[in-house]
């Protein structure tokens, strides 16, 4: 009975890549993590020359992470989240640096913003029992909604691990197009790996915990 599981398993696997390749997936992704480097690139080589050359951003570093109260980052941190991704993730990551152990909390920043995509498919569940208002955020949705029709869960994972969708927005189409709420829970999941990922990025690669630590 193992082995019937493991084949239909492994059956189902193969059956989803083939779909996705011949939807163009994976090139979609090939495409969108390397625009993500280049622009990553982009922005840091600038951003570094103006911190060696004219703006001091340990000055930058300390309004961010001694001027709020951890428990209202966090308050602030999943609103944002939940409603239409307001606040880039990327402030939130740099104000992890600050703790010994920041790696730590953007793992709770990935469960947060996992929970606030729990809300924003609410949010979505709600418009639809409003008819006008179901009509005009279909309008205003249409664009994720279709992609949400032609990719399913792929496009879920895309949109929690890269950056040029707001994810509340896309989770909020999810909902709109009635996509099943335990699907979204399973590929979502990918959220939290999104924020592990950019943590590693910014406090280890790019060492940002060394500029927060000498100021506190």
């Amino acid at each position: 009975m193992n082995n019937t599981i493991l084949k239909n398993f492994w059956s189902s696997l193969q059956s989803k890549h083939l779909s996705n390749k011949k939807k163009g997936v994976y090139g979609y992704m090939w495409k969108t993590g390397m625009k993500i480097i280049l622009i990553y690139m982009a922005v840091m080589i600038p951003a570094t020359l103006i911190g060696k050359y004219v703006i001091d951003f340990d000055v930058v570093f300390n309004f961010i992470t001694t001027r709020f109260k951890d428990w209202f980052v966090f308050t602030i941190f999943l609103l944002s989240e939940s409603l239409l991704g307001m606040i880039p993730p990327d402030f939130f990551v740099i104000w992890s640096a600050k703790f010994g152990s920041p790696l730590f909390i953007v793992t709770i920043l990935g469960i947060l913003s996992y929970i606030g995509g729990a809300i924003s498919y609410y949010i979505g569940f709600m418009l639809l029992k409003r008819r006008r208002i179901k009509a005009y955020s279909e309008r205003v949705f249409e664009k994720y909604i279709g992609m949400v029709r032609k990719w399913g869960g792929a496009f879920i994972v895309i949109s929690a691990l890269f950056p040029f969708s707001p994810f509340s927005m896309v989770v909020i189409a999810v909902s709109l197009f009635k996509y099943p709420f335990r699907l979204y829970l399973i590929y979502g999941l990918s959220r939290i790996a999104r924020f592990f990922i950019q943590g590693v990025f910014y406090v280890h690669i790019l060492n940002l915990n060394s500029h927060v630590s000498g100021l506190l």
